[in-house]
């Protein structure tokens, strides 16, 4: 019977290992798990205008068309203040806008609700 004399590598070389993430091959000196590609930090989507928005924050964005305030659509909707605050933070970043009055004339510029009535 042959002996298989199984070296374990030199801490120098490279070891070949497959990605935990995506599968591909790479080589590594170190612990890594993971390939390159995907050691690299995720950059978050930027938001871009006319991404859609949720039945909720349609709902959101016609009530601040209307003028009324956090605690008002909160009361409307059944939801805590904070709550509103998280879909109008959401909201502003999807469709890039800085203010209410903005939010409120884009999104009857551009269709996302219809005129409101005042």
């Amino acid at each position: 019977m042959k002996e298989v004399n199984i070296a374990a590598p030199s801490a120098g070389a490279p070891v070949p290992r497959s990605c935990a993430r995506c599968g591909n091959g790479f080589h590594t000196r170190g612990k890594e798990y993971t390939c390159t590609a995907c050691r690299k930090p995720k950059i978050p989507a930027a938001h871009k205008p006319g991404h859609s928005l949720s039945f909720r924050e349609r709902q959101i964005v016609s009530l601040i068309a209307e003028a009324k305030a956090n605690k008002e659509i909160a009361y409307d909707l059944c939801l805590t203040e904070g709550t509103v605050k998280e879909y109008l933070y959401h909201i502003f970043r999807k469709l890039n806008v800085t203010s209410r009055t903005e939010l409120a004339l884009q999104s009857v510029r551009d269709g996302f609700i219809d005129r409101p009535m005042a």
